[in-house]
């Protein structure tokens, strides 16, 4: 048995990481993973999947950078000439204590100010500011193995390695440094960041194929291992059973066809374009189901509304539990992965949809990208279509429902599910693992240390 330190930035934790977790306690390993708290103190439990899992309150996220720190040592020096006065001049606290409080939002605004010059960009600040807190929080915890999720964590993680000279694991979930959201700056501190530390991991992991390519390519590093977003249907999905549930909770006729968008509602995901296609799409008996979350919601309803199709072409639900999440999924017509080309995330993409999508036997129409294709074209899963814009995701879905395919591409999507479930991919995740584990384990150890 191995213990395992994992270190995931997230707060939400992707089902990515606890199925890796899972698979290593099935396997008789202790996993302990140190991921992000909703709430300012760190606080310890233990997952339904035996995962001893630590979030790190949000009070222990401080910024590392230059920035940062001149901001702090001014307002150290503010604190200092605040003690200075009242000790030296106690009738004129208050004096001091205004000059104090002028000071700091003055010093507030120069920090963000020199933010903004340092990275360019107004809404993210430091884009890795997660090492002191994982490093503080994981060095009690010695282990035999160190895996890192995403490019945040891997900093703390090669630290924490070192410190017990452990392989170091690292499973990139994306091409980190080419978010949208970045500015320039910010992808050249996270792609210097990476192309540094990615050296020192033992394993490597990607999302997908073109992922590892371009990552060896970038790094000069062994094309990491591919490890798929694939899922196990959950016990309480039937594959064999015909599900109705969209329908039934929108009150809509049999009649209509349902095309589903399911997943997080945010900006450059081609949504405002999808919505928009609703209104040049001519087959006249398909709907718009989008079923999901996030505040970007309600600009989508609001431009629904304004064209008049909100509650008539276009209909929005909640998201639901992962383990009802197939049924639902499955008592649509065909599913929908829009993705637009604004970063190489987005033209490499294989999101989470797309594999519940398969497992739910749901026909896929998608954004003409590679991996995409990979899976939609070249297995016959569906349709992939250039969607530039919402008049070509229109065409792109009068073409699908059109097609005389529908159903060869729902019996392919059937036939080859179980290949693409995270019981095939665990096996791979497991081995690989097993090549990198010491021969001698910390368990080993306290076993002969007790002898």
């Amino acid at each position: 048995m191995a213990d395992v330190l994992m270190l995931c930035h997230d707060q939400h934790l992707d089902r990515r990481v606890v199925a890796q977790a899972a698979t290593l306690i099935e396997r008789g390993h202790f996993v302990r993973l140190l991921a992000l708290s909703f709430d300012a103190e760190t606080t310890h439990e233990v997952t339904a999947e035996g995962i001893q899992l630590i979030r790190i309150g949000l009070n222990h996220i401080v910024p590392e950078n230059p920035t940062y720190k001149g901001y702090m040592a001014r307002q150290y020096k503010l604190n200092d000439l605040l003690n200075w006065g009242a000790n030296r001049y106690p009738g004129q606290l208050g004096a001091f204590q205004r000059i104090f409080n002028y000071g700091s939002r003055l010093n507030w605004n120069l920090y963000k100010v020199l933010l903004l010059v340092r990275y360019r960009n107004r809404v993210l600040h430091d884009p890795l500011p997660f090492r002191q807190a994982f490093v503080k929080h994981g060095a009690e915890f010695q282990s035999d193995l160190v895996q890192v999720h995403d490019l945040p964590a891997l900093e703390a993680g090669t630290e924490l390695a070192a410190l017990w000279d452990v392989p170091l694991v690292y499973d990139a979930h994306e091409l980190y440094p080419e978010q949208k959201t970045f500015s320039r700056a910010q992808r050249k501190i996270c792609s210097k960041a990476e192309a540094h530390h990615i050296k020192k991991a033992t394993l490597i992991f990607a999302v997908n194929h073109s992922i590892g390519e371009e990552m060896s390519r970038r790094y000069n590093i062994a094309k990491p291992i591919t490890l798929l977003n694939a899922i196990d249907p959950p016990l309480e999905f039937d594959p064999l059973a015909r599900y109705d549930l969209l329908r039934e909770k929108l009150g809509l006729s049999s009649q209509r066809r349902i095309l589903l968008f399911q997943g997080g509602f945010a900006p450059y995901r081609n949504l405002e374009n999808l919505i928009d296609a609703m209104a040049l799409v001519k087959t006249k008996d398909v709907d718009l189901v989008m079923m999901g979350f996030g505040d970007f919601g309600n600009l989508l309803k609001a431009k629904a509304e304004s064209l008049k199709l909100l509650g008539n072409r276009i209909h929005f639900l909640s998201a639901v539990p992962q383990n009802e999440l197939l049924q639902h999924s499955a008592s649509a017509d065909i599913g929908i992965i829009p993705y637009p080309h604004v970063d190489l995330n987005s033209y490499y993409c294989t999101p989470n949809k797309l594999f519940e999508f398969i497992q739910a036997g749901l026909p896929i129409l998608s954004n003409d990208s590679p991996e995409l294709n990979r899976f939609v074209r070249d297995n016959n899963f569906g349709y992939s279509y250039k969607m530039e814009n919402s008049k070509k995701i229109a065409e792109a879905i009068d073409h699908a429902f059109s097609s005389s395919n529908l159903s060869t591409w729902q019996s392919k999507i059937k036939s080859k599910r179980e290949e693409l479930t995270w019981s095939k991919q665990s096996d791979e995740y497991a081995n690989s693992i097993s090549t990198v584990l010491p021969s001698c384990t910390l368990e080993t150890k306290r076993v002969i240390g007790a002898v």
